[in-house]
């Protein structure tokens, strides 16, 4: 059994982790995290809990002490399939804003918690506010956990949730909410771990994920999003006209050509006409997408070009309203593989001239004119391999907005 609980000391609080061999590690915590809001824990903590998970395969995790951080383990545990256990949280760590309530909602609502008999204000005072929460189980009454949980082979999500900064990829996918002003219901297509759903929830939008993976269907619904567990092309062959706004976020590209088509094709049919779809996938064109991040997914099927996409949308008739390619200042350039050539030196003047001139610091006006073709021919080389290296500036991310006409039939 992993466990989890808090300690003094001089500068503060830290979370110490209990490991199942007996060591003991620990972790200094902040005000911020110590408070139960929603705001996703700090990547390090994270990472290393994930390979003791993974490496030690407790046969379960016990939060006895609720913070911000050691509520965002819980949540990981829960979703990789460890059996997790919760001590109920002080209400006076507990952020009393709607989102914050609805994390805490959605993670009691989905692990077994105990009531210490001195928290029993602080249940009467969450409950007041949380009144679907089940019920509390007694200390002694909390199954121990038997065995780690199975595994079969490789698990992508096991890697990824250890490698995923769940905080970075909010604040990367903030810009895209604002694509749905005035959608009232947003569907969000393998929704992954909800952080689209998290997004869309912080401004106000009603929106429901569709995920097949179970672990990131555990862990989205441990932050309180509504998620349908199923394939994202089977559900919607059974939506028809249903939806303001489709979200499909890096999802075609794990697909083949035929099953991309398809989806794009059903995509049109959910839609309500005058109903807004969002692709977002990797841009081939990017090079940090080709050399850094697209084959560290090993479902990942191919590159999709945004010029593909849109012929393809179009032929399902979808309407392209927005081209995240389409930006000024961004275009291919060329450059030569020689290196630019000097400009040729001007003629040497008479010698006894020279050594005058070269006396009073002074060149004649062929040196001079020679002198700023040269920098004139460094310049626009610099230029050049400027507008070059901007192409590491692009966008990893391809951005396609269509439009289901109005009274259109796709």
């Amino acid at each position: 059994m992993l466990r989890i609980d808090e300690e003094v000391v001089a500068e503060g609080r830290v979370m110490r982790w209990h490991l199942p061999n007996g060591e003991l590690r620990r972790f200094p915590l902040s005000g911020d995290e110590l408070t139960l809001r929603a705001c996703f824990a700090p990547f390090e903590p994270l990472h290393q809990f994930v390979g003791i998970l993974l490496g030690m395969r407790p046969c379960g995790v016990a939060v006895d002490a609720l913070s911000g951080v050691s509520a965002e383990l819980a949540r990981v545990a829960l979703a990789l399939g460890f059996e997790v256990t919760l001590r109920w949280p002080e209400a006076a760590r507990v952020g009393h804003d709607g989102h914050s309530l609805r994390w805490l909602g959605g993670l009691l609502g989905a692990v077994p918690y105990c009531l210490p008999p001195q928290h029993e204000a602080d249940e009467a005072a969450l409950r007041a506010v949380l009144p679907g929460l089940p019920a509390c189980v007694a200390e002694d009454a909390v199954p121990p956990a038997v065995a780690p949980p199975a595994t079969d082979g490789f698990g992508y999500e096991a890697y990824a949730f250890g490698n995923r900064d769940h905080g970075l990829l909010l604040a990367m996918q903030e810009r895209y909410a604002a694509h749905f002003a005035g959608c009232r219901q947003v569907l969000d297509l393998g929704c992954g771990t909800g952080v689209f759903l998290e997004v869309l929830a912080r401004q106000g939008a009603s929106a429901t994920g569709v995920e097949r993976n179970a672990m990131s269907v555990r862990y989205a619904r441990s932050l309180g999003h509504e998620i349908v567990e199923a394939d994202a092309l089977d559900f919607l062959a059974g939506q028809q006209a249903c939806w303001d706004g489709v979200y499909c976020s890096h999802f075609i590209e794990h697909l083949p050509v035929e099953a991309a088509e398809l989806l794009l094709r059903r995509t049109a049919a959910a839609l309500r006409p005058g109903g807004l779809a969002v692709f977002v996938f990797p841009d081939p064109e990017s090079i940090r997408s080709q050399l850094l991040g697209f084959w560290r997914d090993p479902e990942h099927v191919r590159f999709y070009h945004p010029d593909l996409v849109t012929v393809m949308a179009a032929a399902c008739g979808l309407v392209l309203v927005h081209d995240g390619q389409r930006v000024p200042g961004r275009r291919v350039v060329s450059f030569s593989m020689e290196p630019p050539l000097a400009a040729p030196a001007a003629p040497p003047p008479a010698r006894w001239p020279r050594r005058l001139l070269a006396r009073l610091g002074l060149a004649t006006r062929a040196e001079l004119a020679a002198e700023r073709a040269r920098v004139d021919v460094l310049e626009a080389a610099v230029g050049r391999l400027w507008e070059v290296n901007q192409t590491w500036a692009w966008d990893d991310n391809a951005l396609l907005c269509f439009r289901k006409p109005a009274g259109g039939h796709a």
